[in-house]
């Protein structure tokens, strides 16, 4: 591990005991609930909800579309920057789950490809079917949990689907690879594999949504420090498509700012600005 990949560990671990206090602070309390959702072709999916008891207004629904490899438990601790609890305090019941091939789901992992898109799909249709939710499912996707959701939405553009919420997910096979020197996300997939690859590139969808989406980047990024690249590709999609609004983190919606106003980099400021944008939409559902 080089210095600057341990000064980040670091600097994601530190972070809980801020974050802690803040939740202390909103005086919301929250419960869990673990429950079983089932894929289109009958996989067992690993799911838990989680919502607030005592906030005084609407509750809206929300799911989380996960980062690589990670789950259910990896949204609770310090690998993600922002967590069930702390949305459910915003007055959002959040569905996290485990996609195929992960944590206590069925299957095979597909690295945010056909399966991962349709498990989205069920997590989406679960809560728009609960009642006491207000309006339409919020989607927040996570560094790689963009490339599953922006599949999913651009398959089913029927989905009930407000938002799309991206904090900084990588847009295509260049980005998710670094080039080609990173291959895990590849699964063993050359760079030119054209059956593979389409699928997964989310800059590929993002102009077949037809929900807003937001895209939250800062600079340096959480996984490749200068690279920015990803956030240009994607918003520059979103706005050649027919999506109702686009947004590059705090800029006005529906503009291509020439020079962008990247968010500060780190955890705690991947959290505030995640927490904010969801707050602050938390009356468009």
């Amino acid at each position: 591990m080089n210095l600057d990949s341990l000064v980040r560990s670091v600097g994601w671990r530190l972070q809980n005991l801020p974050r802690k206090l803040w939740l202390v602070r909103q005086g919301i309390q929250v419960e869990q609930v673990d429950l079983e959702l089932s894929s289109t072709v009958g996989y067992k999916l690993a799911a838990r909800l989680t919502r607030p008891t005592n906030f005084p207004g609407k509750l809206r629904p929300l799911t989380i579309s996960p980062a690589i490899h990670q789950g259910i438990e990896a949204l609770e601790d310090q690998r993600s920057p922002v967590s069930p609890a702390e949305l459910a305090a915003l007055g959002y019941v959040v569905l996290s789950w485990d996609p195929a091939g992960r944590g206590g789901s069925w299957g095979v992992e597909d690295f945010g490809g056909a399966e991962h898109q349709d498990d989205l799909r069920c997590a989406i249709r679960h809560l728009a079917a609960m009642e006491g939710l207000e309006g339409r499912v919020g989607v927040l996707s996570l560094s790689m949990g963009l490339v599953a959701a922006a599949g999913a939405l651009a398959r089913w553009p029927e989905l009930p689907v407000s938002w799309l919420v991206d904090w900084e997910g990588p847009c295509d096979r260049e980005i998710l690879t670094a080039g080609g020197t990173m291959m895990e996300p590849a699964n063993g997939h050359d760079l030119q594999d054209e059956s593979w690859w389409p699928p997964r590139e989310a800059v590929r969808h993002v102009g077949s949504l037809r929900c807003g989406y937001v895209r939250l980047q800062a600079l340096p990024d959480h996984a490749q420090d200068q690279e920015i690249r990803h956030a240009e590709r994607m918003i520059r999609a979103a706005a050649l498509g027919e999506l109702p609004w686009y947004q590059l983190n705090d800029h006005p919606r529906n503009s291509l700012p020439p020079r962008p106003i990247w968010l500060p980099g780190g955890p705690f400021a991947a959290n505030r600005a995640i927490l904010r944008k969801l707050r602050a939409l938390h009356g468009t559902l």
